[in-house]
């Protein structure tokens, strides 16, 4: 009885020792091995030239809306003077408008570039998170992906949304 309890014990022993071996090395990793990096986001927007594109677009951008506050400042001229103010006020409240929707719609281009090559390099190499240095108090040299990003964001050529059309109404806003 004595010898069948320690065959007993010695069995339950050994596959929980199985069991712990098998489940420690599900989650071993290789030395060196990070599931967690970081990115200086400003950094990759910056170098890559991403920064860049939306500037020169929000730059067509605010001289089409400038073009389209000239069109309606030419219509003011047959308006009533009483009417005047008015539609000045209307055609500049359209045309902030046209400039926040655009200036956002800009940030979300580059935003959705930068969160698409950073979902591929996460996948590619196997990473668990990427996080933005910003969230971090100190970040060692070799958890930082800033450079490979910025490498595979340097030739990508965002597609921003079509530039605001306007045109005049005989009386009224100007945008269109």
């Amino acid at each position: 009885m004595k010898r069948n309890l320690i065959h007993r014990m010695a069995g339950a022993v050994m596959v929980v020792l199985v069991a712990g071996t098998m489940l420690i090395g599900c989650d071993a990793k290789q030395a060196g091995e990070a599931s967690m990096k970081f990115v200086n986001v400003e950094m990759v927007l910056v170098d890559s030239g991403l920064l860049k594109q939306e500037q020169d677009h929000l730059k067509a951008v605010n001289e089409s809306l400038n073009k389209g506050q000239q069109l309606a400042e030419k219509n003011y001229t047959s308006l009533p003077a009483n009417k005047v103010d008015a539609a000045r006020k209307a055609d500049r409240n359209v045309l902030t408008q046209q400039w926040k929707g655009q200036q956002q719609a800009a940030r979300n281009v580059v935003m959705a570039a930068l969160k698409s090559a950073t979902d591929a390099y996460r996948n590619d190499k196997k990473i668990g998170v990427i996080l933005p240095t910003q969230v971090a108090m100190s970040v060692s040299p070799e958890l930082d992906v800033s450079a490979d990003l910025t490498q595979k964001l340097k030739t990508t050529k965002l597609e921003f949304p079509k530039l605001p059309d306007f045109a005049v109404k005989a009386s009224g806003p100007a945008a269109k």
